[in-house]
């Protein structure tokens, strides 16, 4: 009742005056009921939380489409050898975006107030985007292996298109194992009547559960271990190779290098063979010869040779 028809300068100043101390009664009841009656952290542990895990999305993002910028932009980059990395690079874009969002406020406040439809969404997208992401690095590693295994006959068969193809395959079967919670056997709704909290859970059925575990955990980890262990092993052997290449290479020049030592410092018969060898090869000597070993000179008709006798 106070406050009312009145208009004086202190009426004027009564509604402003109330008006602010509900705004900062209604921020402090947000914070203090922040992270919600069905959050397992206080509100402290929230915040660090939410801040922690928002650094980790904008670090996320930001790198991966850093990522998709350089490959498309950089012509050294435009390789298909790369595509695999783009997609790599992608299906992490996706769990940024689609993904972690609402895993942040669902692990904070302890509720799934997002509705039926968008948890089906979300945990399709979910199990897609990390299958996909794995399955992108089974295929990276098969694909070093060939290239490091076979330089020459893969460099050939990775074209464009091939690797178009792996790609395609591997978010073909990222699909095949998100997919059946979707569209077949549906994922897990409850709701709790004593908290009042919903939850939104992937399809927690025994056999999908072992098909989904082994199609994106187990398999491409147990073919991961396999083909960088072989990774290992070629790449060792390559450098053995080159080490025992370069040795052998290192004991043919000294041994070519010893006999020139030797005729730095030759015998004395040796350097008298040398002396005579020289003195028979030089210009003037032979010259000396040829004029010697000529006894016979031609002359001009009527002209005669006088011999002086002693």
């Amino acid at each position: 009742m106070e406050g009312q028809d009145v208009t004086t300068a202190d009426g004027n100043l009564l509604p402003n005056f109330t008006s602010s101390i509900a705004a900062s009664r209604g921020t402090d009841d947000f914070f203090q009921g922040f992270p919600g009656k069905n959050s397992p952290y206080t509100t402290a542990q929230a915040i660090l939380i939410a801040l922690v895990l928002g650094i980790i999305i904008v670090g996320t993002v930001i790198g991966n489409i850093l990522v998709c910028v350089a490959v498309f932009l950089v012509r050294k980059l435009r390789k298909p050898c790369n595509y695999l990395l783009v997609s790599l690079a992608v299906s992490d874009l996706c769990v940024a975006l689609l993904v972690m969002p609402m895993a942040l406020l669902y692990e904070i406040s302890g509720n799934w107030s997002f509705g039926w439809i968008m948890c089906d969404l979300w945990v399709s997208f979910d199990v897609l985007s990390c299958t996909a992401s794995i399955l992108n690095l089974c295929m990276i590693s098969v694909d070093r292996y060939w290239a490091i295994t076979k330089p020459l006959k893969y460099g050939v068969k990775r074209t464009p298109r091939r690797m178009i193809v792996y790609v395609s395959l591997v978010w073909l079967g990222a699909a095949c194992i998100s997919l059946p919670p979707l569209l077949i056997m549906g994922n897990e709704h409850s709701y709790s009547e004593n908290t009042g909290a919903s939850h939104c859970v992937v399809c927690q059925n025994f056999f999908y559960q072992i098909y989904a575990t082994l199609g994106s955990f187990y398999l491409p980890l147990i073919v991961m271990i396999q083909v960088y262990c072989k990774i290992f092993c070629a790449a060792r052997r390559i450098v053995l190779e080159e080490i025992r290449a370069q040795l052998h290479l290192e004991v043919h020049c000294h041994l070519d290098m010893e006999p020139a030592t030797v005729s730095q410092h030759p015998t004395p018969a040796v350097m008298s063979r040398q002396f005579n060898s020289d003195i028979q090869s030089s210009p003037s000597v032979k010259q000396h010869r040829s004029s010697s070993a000529s006894t016979t000179v031609r002359l001009p008709p009527g002209f005669r040779v006088k011999q002086n006798k002693r």
